[in-house]
């Protein structure tokens, strides 16, 4: 094996395995225990991205950032509010749906923010996008209709959060020109501005003295390992993500590093249906390669929109940038 496509395979690889670890994990740690505490497994990944980045540019890894600021922190901090609200609203509908459905209906994003950068940057939607719009669109009504262990509130939380996922992605992308962060830039800012509101809203919000008074019981040791434990990986995994990410993109390509998220929900699912006891269904499968199908024709049309446009002209963003809970909201400075 030529030491060029190792030098391809490896980020790739660990690119895809960091993004199957956040996600699982997330479920895990939202659904698995007594509480449920959102917030502070935010406040524990944004907080485990900062520190990791910290040290992993002290010892040279290539992890660069700007140092933080007072305007563009006044700039950006709208910004990370809203990426707060998606990842918070994510998570509940995490908790309150299994992975598999999750993945299905998290596409209906890229429909609004389709929508969106058409309302706001004259961005075109193409035939090819339209046809696979449709797609998603049928793979989540094949999920709703097979949906095992329907819960209302997991459709509530997951509307909300397509559509605070729309407005961070189409903010970002406005804000992002005026500060011209590029790679690390964003994470570090995004993670450092929320953290604090993080730890305040879990504070303030999340039962903390039922959460004390239910693992002071020894009898709850193994549990309270297991949560610690949990959130540990959710830290790592956080800042694994934000790495990998660009890690990723550099070494290949912004159409291959597209293509990789659109093909890694089929493995998040699978993962997803044989580590948790959800039920599953013959058409929650067929919901789920609807749903793997349309990411693919959705990054075709995405790739073949920027290959056909004049240079400078809008194109819509690819789906990477808002699939998933677990992808930090790492934007794609490629374009």
């Amino acid at each position: 094996m030529s030491s060029s496509l190792v030098q391809t395979a490896v980020p790739i690889v660990a690119y895809c395995a960091s993004s199957i670890t956040m996600t699982l994990v997330n479920k895990l740690v939202l659904s698995s225990f007594q509480y449920h505490m959102v917030f502070f497994m935010l406040a524990v990944q944004a907080f485990g991205s900062v520190a990791l980045m910290v040290l992993a540019n002290r010892l040279g890894l290539n992890v660069k950032y700007r140092a933080m600021n007072m305007p563009d922190a006044k700039t950006w901090f709208p910004v990370a509010c809203s990426q707060a609200l998606m990842l918070y609203t994510g998570g509940k509908a995490l908790e309150y749906l299994n992975v598999p459905l999750f993945t299905v209906f998290k596409n209906l994003t890229i429909i609004a923010v389709a929508y969106g950068e058409k309302w706001v940057f004259s961005a075109a939607v193409t035939t090819l996008m339209l046809a696979s719009f449709g797609l998603m669109v049928l793979s989540s009504i094949v999920g709703a209709w097979n949906d095992l262990t329907f819960n209302g509130w997991g459709y509530f939380w997951m509307s909300f959060n397509c559509l605070a996922s729309a407005i961070f992605v189409i903010h970002m992308r406005k804000v992002i020109k005026q500060v011209s962060f590029k790679d690390f830039d964003t994470v570090y800012f995004n993670n450092l501005l929320t953290l604090p509101l993080y730890v305040v809203l879990s504070v303030i919000q999340e039962d903390w003295s039922g959460f004390l008074f239910y693992y002071s019981d020894n009898a709850h040791n193994a549990e309270l390992r297991s949560f610690i434990y949990g959130m540990i990986i959710s830290g790592v995994a956080a800042f694994a993500i934000s790495y990998c990410s660009p890690w990723c993109l550099r070494t290949t390509s912004s159409t291959t590093y597209s293509m990789i998220g659109a093909l890694n929900k089929l493995p998040i699912a699978i993962f997803a249906m044989m580590w948790f006891p959800d039920p599953v269904s013959a058409g929650g499968v067929l919901a789920v390669l609807l749903g793997f199908g349309a990411g693919l024709v959705y990054t075709h049309a995405k790739n073949v929109q920027k290959r056909d446009v004049p240079q400078g002209s809008q194109v819509l963003p690819p789906p990477i940038a808002m699939d998933r809970l677990d992808e930090r909201a790492h934007p794609d400075n490629s374009k």
